[in-house]
């Protein structure tokens, strides 16, 4: 819309071209009618003026004054100057003060409003380019996470205060923000696929009328779920970013509620003042137990108390996405399989950012992490002789060498806690037991088979170095020392133990 001032000191000229133009278009405004430039710097805001159509001659100021107070104080205000033909000379005078152009009296209407016309689509494509540059700006502000101090001198807000209001829904296309007799200026912000920033810009701080009024023009043509969250208002961009996590945080408060419409300011809301994660940090000793037995009713257990906890803070959507990666660092330590497992769920941190309410978020949660758990014990309970008869073969190959059980774990994709317990469950022996057991069976066989062979030499084959550790263990396990297996079993031929 452009918004004209018309001044001339015939009143009957400034009704009749008042007129003329209203009748024109609804896109000709006229804000005001003087009677002389003075009135003009007097009486009328100059930042609700676009164009000014004034006369030359007046009294007190004329046009050609008034055209040189425009520049200097309000450049982007284009002037069209109405004269009488023995007044050219003075019109090509105001051509250097940026009058847009001339007209001659009497006024030619089809000259007129071509002017007007033209002048409406420079507004609008200026318009459009300062909105572009500007939102592109506050877009880099939001995605960079800081006020950067490289971007605010680029940055010229149409009016001097803003104030954020942070949108969430299904589907934004659908959105429409039409706004009546509210004093504000609006830059929309993309962010996310569900979620939309709304820039307003006021002359002053807004009220919470003002506001509720803003946020009741928005409308979509079905009836979903909307969230919406307001923050304070700020003069000083720097605060841009500040501004963005307020709105953010009250819009994201709408989880919690079960109207389909929610409305937060920030200056209504009671913020959390403890960190609800580093207390689930805290107590990660009761998951890590948990996950090394793959108690899977347990280890739900542990997460739905976690989310309750989330919960009862009203914590932001992202502290959710805070306890998934506390959830899989913790599984992923004490899992070999959980990592790949966890990559089928490449979707999950996306899939809780566009939940509308808790009880989806909590579901999409509960069923993601269940899924994970399920899978790998499904895996392992199919996998279990197998894992077991693996470590067997390796201990019978290897078995001068000293077995690790992390090593022997990570070998068949196991925690090093639950391949011990499914050995023992499968064999009856711990997995040191088994390595003894086989080394001194192997011992055995060499002092029966290569009798003029060195005790210690035979003992550092199987694995011990220590000759004396050697002929112990050998007795505990045998019930002789390996000399005297040696001579029983040179002297029969044969050892039935």
């Amino acid at each position: 819309m452009l918004r004209i001032v018309i001044v001339d000191d015939e009143v009957l000229i400034r009704e009749g071209l008042a007129r003329m133009i209203q009748k024109e278009s609804p896109e000709f405004q006229i804000t005001a009618s003087c009677s002389d430039g003075q009135q003009v710097l007097d009486d009328i805001d100059l930042s609700e003026i676009d164009v000014i159509i004034t006369d030359i001659r007046m009294p007190q100021i004329g046009g050609l004054e008034l055209i040189r107070e425009l520049k200097e104080q309000r450049p982007q205000i284009r002037s069209i100057l109405m004269s009488g033909f023995t007044e050219f000379n003075y019109a090509r005078e105001a051509i250097k003060y940026s009058a847009v152009e001339y007209l001659l009296k009497p006024i030619n209407k089809d000259q007129l409003f071509e002017l007007l016309y033209r002048l409406n689509e420079e507004k609008e494509s200026a318009r459009l380019r300062e909105e572009r540059q500007r939102t592109g700006l506050l877009l880099s502000i939001l995605l960079s996470k800081v006020s950067s101090p490289y971007l605010l001198p680029e940055l010229v807000m149409p009016r001097p205060c803003f104030t954020l209001i942070a949108i969430k829904m299904s589907r934004l296309g659908d959105l429409q923000v039409e706004l009546t007799n509210v004093p504000v200026l609006l830059d929309r912000l993309e962010l996310q696929e569900r979620l939309l920033i709304l820039v307003c810009y006021s002359e002053r701080e807004l009220t919470d009328h003002e506001l509720r009024n803003i946020c009741s023009s928005i409308s979509v043509p079905t009836r979903p779920t909307l969230h919406m969250g307001i923050s304070r208002s700020y003069t000083d961009l720097t605060d841009f970013y500040p501004a963005y996590l307020e709105a953010k945080k009250a819009c994201d408060r709408g989880i919690y509620s079960e109207s389909y419409l929610h409305i937060s300011n920030i200056r209504d809301l009671d913020l959390p003042t403890s960190n609800v994660l580093e207390r689930l940090n805290l107590s990660r000793t009761e998951l890590i137990h948990e996950l090394q037995i793959l108690n899977l009713e347990n280890i739900m257990r542990w997460i739905k108390e976690g989310l309750m906890s989330l919960k009862s803070e009203y914590a932001e959507p992202e502290a959710y996405l805070g306890y998934a990666q506390l959830i899989r660092e913790i599984s992923a330590h004490e899992l070999q399989e959980f990592n790949f497992i966890y990559r089928s769920y490449a979707e999950l941190e996306k899939i809780l950012m566009a939940c509308m309410t808790y009880t989806e978020l909590e579901q999409q949660f509960i069923n993601a992490f269940h899924s994970m758990f399920t899978e790998i014990r499904t895996r392992r309970m199919c996998m279990g002789a197998n894992a077991v008869e693996t470590v067997k073969q390796w201990i019978s190959a290897n078995y001068q060498h000293q077995a690790e059980l992390n090593e022997l774990a990570q070998m068949v994709y196991l925690t090093p806690s639950y391949l011990s317990k499914l050995f023992k469950q499968e064999t009856g022996l711990t997995l040191t037991d088994y390595m003894i057991e086989v080394r001194i069976n192997k011992a055995k066989q060499l002092l029966r088979s290569e009798p003029g062979r060195k005790i210690h030499s035979i003992g550092a084959e199987v694995g011990y170095a220590d000759p004396a550790y050697f002929n112990k263990l050998f007795k505990r396990i045998v019930g002789v020392t390996p000399n005297t297996y040696k001579q029983i079993s040179g002297q029969s031929g044969l050892i039935s133990r």
